[in-house]
C-alpha cells in the first residue's frame, strides 16, 4: 500500500495528573515532526480521546473517580471548540473511548470497576445519551482498559487487566446492543491492556501490562474467536528486575510492524511483522521478530501513534511533560528521534486526526 507522505498533520494530545495545566491540546505538527500547540481545552483528567471522522466530532474520557465522557466538536485547522455533551461514563476511572466506524455508538472501558459503557450518538456525532444505554459487569477485580472495535464491526473485544482475559461481544448495530460472545483467557499475570489488529484481519497483537510481553493472537473473523498464541518480550533485559509496566501496542499503517513501549525502563520496542504458520507469506502477521529497542526521549511513555503516512512517531511521556518524535524507516522500521520535544503537562495520549 502506497503511503503518501504528509507536509503536515494534527495530533490531539490527551492528559492526566495531579499537575497543574492539565488540558486536551489540538498539536500541528509539519514533515519533520516539529511540532506546536495551537489549542489547549482545560478539561479534568482528559486521559484518552477517539475522533469520530463522519462527523468532526472528538469523544474523550474525564479519568475520575465518578467517570464521564465528553464530546468536543474538532472543525479545520485545530479548531478545538467546546464540549457540547457530556455523559456519565457508567462506572469508574474511564480510561478509553472507541468510535464505532459505521454505527452511531461509542464505547467506553471503566478502568476502576471494569464497567463496558455503549453510547449512543446523535445526527451530528455527539453523545445523545447523559448516561450509558448499556453498561456490562465483569468478573469481581475486574480492570477493563480497552474498547477495540473488530475490524469488521461485528465484534467489541474489551481487555481485562484484573482477570487476565479478553472478554468478546457481538454487536447489534441495529439494536445497539452488545451481547456476550466467549471470552479469551490468558496465562495468569499476564494484565492484558491494549490490542490492534493487523491489517489483514487475521491477527491481533495483545500488550500485557505486568508480565511485559506481547501476545500474537489469532482472530477468526467468521466466529468472533481471539486465540492467544506466541509471547514474547517487550522488553530489552527481559530479566531486568527494576519495576516495569508495558503501555501501548501500534502497528504501522503498512501493517509491517508493531511498536509497543514500556514505563519504567521508558522505552519503544519495534517488532517486524513476518510471514509465520503454513501459510507461508499469505500468512503474514503471525509471526513477530524483534527488530530493536529504543529509548523513548522521556519518562512514563504512556502512549503512542503512528501518522497516517507511517513515516513519524508520537509519544506520550507522562511523568516528563514531554511528547516526543522519531522518524521511522518504512523498510526496517527503526525509530531515530526527529524534531524537539513539545512540551505538555502530563501527556497520557496521542491521537492524529
Amino acid at each position: 500500500m502506497n503511503h503518501t507522505p504528509q507536509e503536515s498533520g494534527r495530533l490531539i494530545v490527551g492528559a492526566s495528573g495531579p499537575v497543574p495545566g492539565v488540558a486536551l491540546h489540538a498539536v500541528r505538527y509539519d514533515a519533520s515532526g516539529a511540532m506546536a500547540v495551537e489549542r489547549s481545552l482545560p478539561l479534568p483528567e482528559p486521559s484518552y480521546a477517539a475522533f469520530d471522522p463522519r462527523h468532526g466530532m472528538l469523544h474523550t474520557v474525564l479519568e475520575e473517580d465518578a467517570g464521564r465522557v465528553a464530546s468536543v466538536p474538532l472543525g479545520p485547522g485545530a479548531d478545538l471548540g467546546e464540549p457540547v455533551a457530556e455523559a456519565a461514563s457508567g462506572g469508574a476511572l474511564p480510561c478509553h473511548v472507541a468510535v464505532h466506524p459505521d454505527a452511531p455508538y461509542v464505547f467506553v472501558a471503566n478502568y476502576g470497576d471494569g464497567v463496558l459503557s455503549v453510547f449512543p450518538t446523535g445526527p451530528d456525532g455527539r453523545i445523545a445519551a447523559s448516561e450509558p444505554v448499556q453498561a456490562l459487569d465483569h468478573l469481581p477485580g475486574s480492570h477493563a482498559h480497552m474498547a477495540a472495535i473488530s475490524p469488521d464491526g461485528r465484534f467489541v473485544l474489551c481487555t481485562d487487566l484484573g482477570a487476565d482475559r479478553v472478554h468478546i461481544y457481538a454487536f447489534d448495530a441495529g439494536k445497539g446492543r452488545l451481547e456476550p460472545h466467549g471470552t479469551a483467557r490468558v496465562p495468569d499475570g499476564r494484565g492484558p491492556r491494549h490490542l490492534v489488529f493487523h491489517p489483514s484481519g487475521r491477527y491481533a497483537y495483545l500488550i500485557s501490562e505486568l508480565s511485559c510481553t506481547l501476545i500474537v493472537c489469532g482472530w477468526d473473523a467468521a466466529s468472533g474467536r481471539l486465540l492467544p498464541g506466541a509471547e514474547l518480550p517487550t522488553r530489552r533485559d527481559a530479566a531486568n528486575p527494576a519495576a516495569n509496566f508495558s503501555a501501548a501496542v501500534r502497528i504501522s499503517p503498512d501493517g509491517a510492524h508493531v511498536y509497543t513501549t514500556d514505563r519504567g525502563d521508558d522505552t519503544i520496542a519495534v517488532h517486524a511483522v513476518a510471514p509465520g504458520g503454513a501459510g507461508g507469506a499469505a500468512d503474514a502477521g503471525g509471526h513477530l521478530e524483534p527488530v530493536e529497542v529504543v529509548a523513548c526521549g522521556g519518562a512514563w511513555p504512556r502512549d503512542i501513534a503512528l501518522s497516517p503516512d507511517g513515516r513519524l512517531l508520537f509519544c506520550a511521556n507522562q511523568r516528563s511533560d514531554t511528547v516526543t518524535v522519531f522518524r521511522r524507516d518504512p523498510a526496517s522500521g527503526r525509530l531515530t528521534p526527529a524534531a524537539a520535544p513539545l512540551s505538555v503537562p502530563a501527556p497520557s495520549s496521542v491521537l492524529p486526526v
